[in-house]
């Protein structure tokens, strides 16, 4: 957050209640949505995605830990990064 508020010559505590304003989100929430959506649509488009640990995945999405990515994956996707998986497979056959 700290490059944010000085890429807009902020503070911290504005910006949260901006994005809460505009997202309905609190920032940590919003930034963790936007990044579980890049995943998401990596895996739709990108076969090759599909085979990236979730260790690998989180990596990609810039997540600090595997299980941070797991939680906000299971949270904005509504299943885990394995089930979301299988289904994008069965959709194709």
């Amino acid at each position: 957050m700290a490059k944010l508020t000085a890429a807009f010559d902020s503070n911290s505590k504005y910006l949260s209640q901006i994005i809460y304003h505009y997202r309905g989100k609190k920032f940590t929430k919003y930034i963790n949505d936007l990044k579980v959506d890049y995943i998401i649509l990596l895996l739709k488009q990108d076969k090759r995605i599909r085979n990236y640990t979730n260790m690998a995945l989180a990596e990609e999405a810039g997540f600090s830990s595997t299980q941070r990515f797991a939680n906000a994956f299971l949270a904005r996707a509504e299943m885990s990064t394995s089930f979301f998986i299988e289904e994008l497979k069965k959709g194709e056959s």
